[in-house]
């Protein structure tokens, strides 16, 4: 081979090994880049998954409120007393009584109506505003409207809202098939 045919040669060859090296480099990157997306959408989806727990653990909360549910006091000095052998004797509670007595040990904290009123405000505020509360606050409104009155319009208003998106995606949907099939 002579000189002249060599450098012919090494001037294409030299762009098709550059061109391969490319490609592969690219092609690489583009599998390095949708891993992390992947890795991203995981991450998006377990953020969100704990955003609902934590808001479904603060809905229930909200929930206790609601239903006139506040926080209790367990006075250790009354169930030591009443569980004195003393006290037992004196009052002549038996085995089978014992659990009573103790239950009257444990004082129940009063929720005040506000405080109830708010929370069945809260509960249909979330979930008019987020989709992973809207079963969950129409079934505590639907609870709630049988003792309390106020969360009657709270629950029709949830109810009609989502009538209204159903309706609207029905709708939507007849649209898009017909838009799609002309021919009908």
């Amino acid at each position: 081979m002579e000189l002249s045919t060599i450098k012919e040669w090494l001037v294409p060859a030299s762009t098709c090994i550059t061109l391969i090296t490319a490609s592969i480099g690219g092609w690489l990157s583009l599998r390095e880049y949708r891993l992390k997306v992947k890795a991203d959408i995981r991450l998006t989806q377990s953020t969100e998954l704990e955003a609902d727990i934590k808001l479904l653990k603060l809905f229930t909360e909200i929930m206790n409120i609601a239903h006139a549910r506040g926080g209790v006091q367990v006075s250790e000095k009354a169930i030591e007393k009443i569980l004195s052998p003393e006290v037992i004797k004196e009052l002549g509670i038996t085995k089978i009584d014992i659990k009573a007595a103790i239950d009257n040990a444990v004082i129940s904290l009063p929720v005040g109506i506000a405080a109830q009123d708010a929370a069945i405000c809260a509960i249909w505020v979330l979930g008019k505003r987020h989709n992973v509360l809207k079963p969950v606050a129409i079934q505590a409104l639907m609870t709630l409207s049988g003792f309390k009155t106020e969360a009657i319009s709270y629950l029709e208003d949830i109810q009609a809202n989502c009538q209204e998106k159903v309706l609207a995606t029905t709708i939507l949907t007849r649209v898009s098939d017909q838009v799609a099939r002309p021919d009908r």
